[in-house]
Order: structure tokens, then C-alpha cells, then sequence
């Protein structure tokens, strides 16, 4: 099973190192496509519409913009995880990649239809903060605006893999025990 792992933070190491290295321990059960935001910029979306036309995003890949190949990535994978640390509710550079999904789903018509590609991907996103674990509702929200046809504003409806009521508890509040365990959940 292919697994896009999409780290929504700043900076390399830390909390993201430590669950990386957790990860990687089931690489002979899993094929990961490990995602930093840190080494990825993602430019804002310009409004130009030209993917209701093409279906992807124009504006040109380059190092400075990778966008269309982080997209391609989870379109690809089997499963998406997004790890991400809680600080202004969602990183910047995470923010700009929903931004540019809900171009290239929207604008060619595919955002709320069963033609989405990421519609009914087995996905599970994670929040994590100094403390350990984070109410993950916000990100989830935002994300089901990009893979639901049916959105809620008050309450996700996707079915997340990881839809613990109380992960701090059961979790004792490690992060990564959340997504080894979540992870685990997917073996066949």
C-alpha cells in the first residue's frame, strides 16, 4: 500500500523526525512517499481558472512551486496522512496547498462530484502541538471542503482513519502512537 505522508510543518526534525523514524519501521509493509512542507513551497493560487480548462494547475512546477507534484502524489497514493503542527490553525505552506486543491478540483468541476480523485481516499489527519495532541477538527473541516460532496460547516462527515473521540486519552497524549496506531490499522 502506497502511503502519501504529508508533514504540514516548518521545519525539519522534531516532533516530524521522531514519527518519520516511527514510520519507517513498517516500510516492509508500507511504500512511503514521506512529504515535508518545509522543503516544498507551495505558491497561492492567482485566481486564473485555467485548470477548468486543463484539469491542472498551469502555473509552471518549478523549485520554487510544487504544487502539481505534491497533488499528483496524493492522487496516486492508496492513503494520505497530513501531520501537522497547530500554530494559526494550519501552516502557511499547507494552507496554500488546500488553497491551490480547491482550484484544480472546483474550477474543472470535479470538486463535488465522484469524478474528485481524492474523494473516498482512505485519509487520516493529525494535529500535534508542544503539549502533544491537538483537537485535528479544524484541519479536517478544511480538508473535507476539498473531498466531500456533501460539506458541512459545523461538523466533519468524512470518514477520517483516525476518528479516536479522545485520542490524548487513549493515546496518553503521544502523537506518534496515534499514527503508528492509525498506520497499523491499515495492514491488511
Amino acid at each position: 500500500m502506497k502511503i502519501a505522508v504529508i508533514f504540514g510543518s516548518h521545519r525539519i526534525g522534531g516532533k516530524n523526525a521522531e514519527i518519520e523514524t516511527a514510520m519507517r519501521q513498517y516500510a516492509n509493509v508500507f511504500d512511503f512517499d514521506f512529504i515535508h512542507m518545509a522543503d516544498n513551497k507551495v505558491e497561492s493560487c492567482t485566481s486564473c481558472h485555467c485548470c477548468a480548462k486543463t484539469g491542472r494547475c498551469v502555473l509552471p512546477q518549478t523549485k520554487d512551486d510544487t504544487f502539481q507534484e505534491i497533488f499528483d502524489k496524493m492522487v496516486t497514493a492508496d492513503a494520505v496522512f497530513i501531520i501537522s503542527p497547530v500554530y494559526a490553525s494550519i501552516p502557511s505552506r499547507l494552507t496554500a496547498l488546500f488553497e491551490r486543491m480547491t482550484s484544480v478540483l472546483f474550477d474543472p468541476g470535479v470538486m463535488n462530484t465522484d469524478h474528485n480523485p481524492l474523494l473516498n481516499k482512505k485519509t487520516a489527519i493529525f494535529s500535534y502541538c508542544s503539549s502533544g495532541i491537538c483537537d485535528d477538527a479544524p484541519i479536517k473541516l478544511i480538508f473535507d471542503k476539498f473531498v466531500m460532496k456533501n460539506y458541512r460547516f459545523d461538523r466533519t462527515t468524512y470518514p477520517y482513519l483516525n476518528h479516536e473521540q479522545n485520542p490524548k486519552a487513549r493515546y496518553d497524549n503521544n502523537i506518534t502512537a496515534y499514527v503508528i496506531d492509525t498506520l497499523l490499522s491499515l495492514q491488511p
